[in-house]
């Protein structure tokens, strides 16, 4: 297929490049690159909000700076960890102006339900609030593991988020409106409505900041990170034995060796993330929507509700997301949904993202629409029990790909076969039974 202009010339002008990568690709040399304006560099903006912890970390910041010195970096944690080698969850939780029932605070069921079930699993947490919601959020843990940031009293004083008010006030609701492709024939995958809100784009793309603001904080010493978004335990997931709605994954709490095993394969360079379940098929390298900003919305497969990783692989992950969303808004593409754009960072970032492949949970975990993602880091099904990991790029876009780092198998419960997932599909009124 010929690409359009604004595109990267050919799909196989792609596949070669891809035969030639051999590591991570610097952020101003992304593969998949467009002939407008090149937007910003997070180079211009990212400053840490504090004196990082760790050599490596002051290390990476330094190299992103261009300064010539490693600058000074705690070698000493804030808070002693939770336990040995514990992952720290980090979390954002604003609520939204523009919609009095999207995120209600005193109403049940509401997201500071969820939050607090997040709090009751009782791990390392850094949490991002606004200072209104500060004793609120407090009184749901009282030890220093429950670590709150209320610094940004709105979602647009995020650090680097400031200018998006402009942006997803005006430009990107235009753009939205302009996306073409709302017939039946595009399936499910149509854009949606309430995506088209400027406050809830700018949380979206303020969740890859924050993990950077999160890892330079660093007050418990982590090196095991998941991102975790605030609707995480949603009111009507599976309940365990005395019906507590995600009781067993409560109680469970986190596998630090479910993320040395997904951090094996993403190493330094990038995260493990979820995939979205489509009925349609995937868009790969030939797709139109990599080169034309009005059908941009047909590379919606991922779901950033919960993604892990070590430090560096975060903060690589994270400014790369950065300089992709830089570079969309200057081109003319939509960027107001985190998984229109993620789409865009796996192919223009090889080896920066690492997937989950939807597949169907088992029964007593399972609740309609529910994400793999959630469930397969915790103790849940014990340590044989691990989901699939792949490199997107060769399971999704671009099958003659062949990957850098090879793929892990399923186990134990999160073993599926065939039947398994008819039988999914039927129990959910995805097809019929034949």
């Amino acid at each position: 297929m010929e690409m359009d202009k604004q595109g990267f010339d050919q799909a196989s002008s792609y596949k070669e490049k891809l035969k030639h990568v051999q590591g991570l690709i610097p952020i101003d040399k992304p593969l998949i690159t467009w002939d407008g304006r090149r937007g910003r560099s997070p180079r211009e903006y990212l400053k840490p909000p504090t004196i990082p912890y760790g050599q490596k970390v002051a290390e990476w910041q330094n190299a992103l700076s261009g300064q010539q010195d490693v600058p000074g970096f705690r070698d000493c944690s804030e808070v002693r960890s939770l336990r040995k080698d514990a992952p720290t969850m980090v979390l954002i939780f604003y609520p939204r102006p523009d919609e009095d029932n999207a995120r209600p605070i005193h109403q049940s069921p509401s997201y500071l339900k969820r939050i607090e079930r997040i709090a009751q699993m009782g791990e390392q947490t850094i949490i991002y609030v606004p200072p209104e919601l500060t004793e609120t959020i407090r009184a749901m843990r009282s030890d220093p593991h429950w670590h709150i940031v209320d610094a940004y009293p709105t979602i647009w004083d995020v650090p680097t988020n400031n200018y998006q008010r402009d942006n997803f006030t005006n430009k990107q609701p235009k753009l939205f409106r302009e996306l073409d492709g709302y017939s039946d024939a595009d399936g499910e995958l149509r854009p949606i409505e309430r995506y088209n809100r400027g406050h809830h784009s700018a949380v979206c793309n303020a969740k890859a900041f924050i993990m950077y603001d999160a890892i330079m904080r660093n007050p418990f010493g982590s090196d095991r990170w998941m991102y975790v978004d605030a609707g995480f335990l949603f009111d009507d997931g599976p309940k365990d034995a005395d019906g507590v709605i995600w009781g067993d994954l409560i109680k469970s709490g986190l596998d630090s060796a479910k993320f040395d095993r997904a951090i094996s394969v993403s190493r330094d360079t990038g995260v493990v993330m979820g995939e979205y379940c489509h009925r349609d098929s995937c868009p790969d390298i030939n797709d139109e929507c990599w080169s034309n900003p009005k059908r941009t919305w047909r590379t919606r497969q991922f779901i950033k509700n919960v993604y892990v990783g070590n430090s560096l692989g975060m903060l690589n992950y994270s400014v790369r997301f950065m300089q992709t969303v830089d570079d969309m808004d200057a081109n003319g593409f939509y960027t107001g949904r985190e998984e229109y754009v993620v789409a865009f960072v796996v192919l223009r970032y090889p080896n920066s993202v690492f997937s989950i492949p939807w597949f169907p949970l088992p029964r007593q975990l399972d609740y309609r629409w529910q994400f793999p993602g959630k469930l397969v880091f915790s103790r849940i099904g014990g340590p044989e029990s691990v989901p699939p990991i792949v490199d997107p790029i060769a399971a999704l876009y671009v099958r003659d790909y062949v990957p850098s780092r090879p793929s892990l198998d399923a186990g134990g419960i999160y073993t599926t076969t065939p039947e398994d997932h008819y039988e999914w599909e039927i129990r959910h009124g995805v097809i019929k039974p034949t």
